[in-house]
């Protein structure tokens, strides 16, 4: 059977079937009725189709919600580092925050027939977890931890509890938090129970905690600080959710008169190069996203080898979480 035979089966170009078998561009719609035809008649691509997928499986896949972050660019180097001395070539996808373009992503990798996808994970959707369970390629998510797919993750409730013990040990006790949206589970979920585990050991009710929810940005953590005194709170420790809220978290204060550390200790979580430029310096807790992303290489490059060993099986999967260091700096 030929192309254009599929083609005039699936009711679409030709075209677009070779678009199909070449992991090229599709619209859903052209997808499924492509797949439906070949898997009704049993059609086999050609050599020359053949060929080409083999040649793109010494390539992994990297998909990040984007790359203006320290977390994302340590990450890739450490993923890159790896796989490029194992003589794979890596394929970046940044899905600009866009949870639909970061599974169109994933779904355009898995078609080309990569040989294994690291993903840098935020939000994991119902559909996030269907496509781990369904993929045929190896998947290593960085960032979040989930049963479905192996993961490389951090500690993040106790490095939040970390950071908040140590400002409540600098005798702040009126605690305000700039948070991240709680679907994030790993930095938004995680973190704010780790700033309320640190409270309770100290015998501060975790409903006395004043906090808001923003994006990852320094204008966000501007404008979660701003909520928070607006509202009449005038705290003297604040914690955010990473360093680039606690940036613009500092960056607010300053602008309404409060001084750095004197009036408000602030600390925040990931150890990014954003803390160590401001001024005052930031207090923070190192998360290690190079190593997350050496680990997450090293696993993905073993699991690649099983199913070359076990041909149709899946290995289970594997978690890791990795630790933290605390950075004590001037801001707090």
């Amino acid at each position: 059977m030929k192309i254009s035979e599929i083609a005039a089966l699936a009711g679409v170009s030709a075209a677009a079937v070779s678009r199909y078998l070449n992991g090229g561009s599709i619209s859903e719609e052209k997808k499924q009725k492509i797949k439906k035809v070949i898997e009704e008649t049993g059609y086999v691509p050609n050599v020359a189709a053949r060929s080409l997928r083999q040649q793109r499986s010494n390539s992994i896949g990297v998909v990040v919600p984007k790359i203006n972050s320290d977390s994302v660019s340590n990450l890739l180097e450490g993923v890159s580092s790896v796989l490029s001395r194992s003589g794979y070539l890596t394929i970046f996808g940044n899905a600009g925050n866009d949870k639909k373009q970061e599974l169109d992503y994933l779904r355009m990798m898995q078609e080309a027939r990569l040989a294994g996808i690291v993903l840098m994970g935020t939000v994991l959707t119902s559909a996030h977890i269907r496509f781990f369970k369904e993929s045929d390629i190896p998947i290593v998510v960085c960032g979040q931890n989930h049963s479905s797919v192996s993961c490389i993750y951090h500690d993040d409730r106790r490095a939040a509890c970390e950071i908040t013990r140590h400002i409540i040990c600098k005798g702040r006790r009126r605690l305000a938090y700039v948070g991240a949206v709680e679907a994030d589970v790993s930095v938004g979920l995680n973190r704010r129970m780790g700033v309320e585990d640190a409270m309770l050991s100290a015998g501060i009710s975790p409903s006395e905690l004043v906090r808001t929810q923003v994006l990852f940005t320094v204008d966000e953590g501007v404008r979660g600080m701003n909520m928070i005194l607006d509202g009449g709170f005038v705290p003297d420790g604040v914690i955010c959710a990473t360093d680039t809220l606690a940036v613009g978290a500092i960056k607010a204060l300053k602008e309404r008169g409060y001084h750095v550390p004197a009036d408000v200790s602030v600390g925040g979580i990931g150890g990014g190069l954003a803390g160590t430029i401001i001024s005052p310096a930031l207090t923070t807790v190192q998360l290690f996203h190079r190593e997350s992303g050496e680990k997450a290489a090293q696993l993905l490059l073993s699991m690649i080898s099983y199913n070359r060993e076990h041909p149709g099986e899946k290995p289970p999967p594997t978690h890791t979480m990795l630790g933290y260091k605390l950075i004590e700096r001037e801001s707090d």
